[in-house]
């Protein structure tokens, strides 16, 4: 590795960190209102990392976010395959989990009720999806894939997308689904970046996260 490559891997590496643990505090510290929150997670997880790339001088709008008309169907049949595999596990699991019980921690936890729940449902399955492909597949695993050993991009992008929504989730989860929750994500995370590697684009892991979030929506609307 050559030291301009282990100096961009440490800085994207040590960026991605900086910006988790900044949000993690905004998040489960802070705690403000939604729509502050939003902002913040905006300003950390995209102009930051936008910053840090200037500095460095690195591109971080590439082709990765080329999108071929073509893919386009392709890409909505994937989304709702994984939406119907979401909802037909939540259908298969009712009688062993409590969700509603979950949904209630969960809008407590958010402050989120009937009256900003299509907001705030609508910014998590479109922007906040969006916010965190940008910031776990296409800089910490594209762009750091581009510096340092494939498999190390595999594992600290994947890592750290699950310990990031396990800090931000694990008080509302029973010990059995936190840890499903965290097996889960961290494979959800290998299975984001090998979609994307292929097409060197964030398009693929986007709409999987989108339509998976559209079916926790979905969860979440049915017990709210």
């Amino acid at each position: 590795m050559t030291d301009k490559n282990r100096g961009n891997t440490y800085g994207i590496m040590g960026l991605v960190l900086v910006c988790c643990v900044v949000m993690a505090f905004v998040e489960t510290v802070v705690e403000p209102v939604y729509a502050v929150k939003s902002a913040a997670k905006a300003v950390v997880f995209l102009l930051f990392p936008l910053t840090f790339a200037k500095a460095a001088s690195i591109r971080l709008f590439d082709r990765s976010f080329a999108l071929n008309k073509k893919s386009v169907l392709k890409l909505l049949a994937l989304g709702a395959s994984i939406y119907a595999i979401i909802i037909g596990g939540y259908a298969l699991t009712t009688n062993i989990f409590d969700y509603a019980s979950l949904v209630a921690s969960l809008s407590a936890d958010q402050k989120v009720d009937n009256g900003s729940f299509i907001w705030v449902a609508l910014y998590i399955s479109f922007g906040n999806s969006f916010l965190e492909e940008f910031l776990f597949r296409h800089v910490s695993f594209l762009q750091l894939s581009k510096y340092a050993a494939r498999k190390t991009a595999y594992l600290f992008s994947s890592i750290l997308f699950a310990v990031y929504h396990i800090a931000m989730i694990g008080a509302s989860f029973p010990l059995p689904l936190l840890l499903l929750a965290v097996a889960g994500l961290t494979v959800g995370g290998l299975i984001f970046d090998y979609v994307d590697e292929r097409d060197q684009t964030i398009y693929n892991s986007w709409i999987i996260h989108l339509f998976a979030d559209f079916a926790i929506m979905t969860i979440w609307y049915l017990h709210i």
